[in-house]
């Protein structure tokens, strides 16, 4: 079999975009094995050397990835989040068209530690509401969040399914939407994480941490998030 065409394009891009629309078209669906680089040669009547570069060219667009001695594999697509805007990521999934549910660990009504106190600028008797969520995406746990946020800026927080409603819809709806936020991230393992979403502690998660705070700088929000590595990128727009 061949659907190669002598023009201007490399053999190994067509066998690349040959390839691309199988897996976009999800005849290939994530984790599925394509075909090795020597089935490659046969169908397609190439080298071995075109064979790999097709193969390689899909890596590095993210669409597949190799496991060594055993081939190349569908992706997950990764979620591509921007940095620049100020998001719930209930919203920032929704526009993008992924399909989010959550499942609600914890949901408790407790006094801040010392670090709460710091970050939301809280004496110590004032409460906190701490919310603890896994994170699906089309049914596959994509990552772990906890929100905590003051008791007496969110009345009626412990009313709200936060398993079908967004966070931050709810405090657009009570008059408190944040209006800017710190945010830093790094990439770490988390095998306590990894445990409690049932993967491999091996896999590495993006950490973010967050503070968000309502238009006259009052913080609003503590959030700390993984997110699994496989699923996620950050987008940064810079200005010199």
């Amino acid at each position: 079999m061949s659907v190669l065409k002598k023009n201007h394009t490399p053999f190994y891009l067509q066998i690349a975009q040959h390839f691309r629309e199988k897996i976009i078209s999800g005849e290939y669906p994530i984790n599925s094995k394509i075909p090795s680089e020597d089935e490659i040669v046969t169908l397609f009547g190439v080298s071995r050397m075109t064979a790999r570069n097709a193969v390689t060219q899909l890596v590095n667009e993210g669409l597949v990835y190799r496991m060594h001695g055993k081939g190349a594999f569908v992706a997950r697509s990764k979620l591509e989040r921007n940095l620049n805007k100020l998001y719930g990521f209930s919203e920032d999934m929704k526009v993008r068209g992924f399909k989010l549910t959550s499942k609600v660990l914890k949901f408790e009504r407790r006094l801040p530690d010392q670090r709460e106190q710091h970050v939301l600028k809280l004496q110590k008797n004032q409460e906190v509401y701490v919310i603890k969520r896994i994170r699906y995406e089309n049914e596959s746990p994509i990552g772990l969040q906890t929100q905590i946020t003051p008791v007496h800026l969110t009345r009626g927080l412990d009313k709200v399914n936060l398993e079908e409603k967004s966070f931050y819809n709810f405090l657009k709806e009570i008059g408190h939407p944040p209006e800017k936020a710190d945010q830093r991230l790094e990439a770490v393992l988390a095998p306590h994480v990894a445990k409690i979403l049932g993967i491999s502690e091996k896999l590495p998660f993006m950490y973010l941490e967050r503070v968000s705070y309502t238009i006259d700088d009052t913080p609003i929000e503590y959030q700390m998030s993984h997110f699994c590595g496989d699923f996620y990128s950050i987008q940064v727009t810079l200005h010199p």
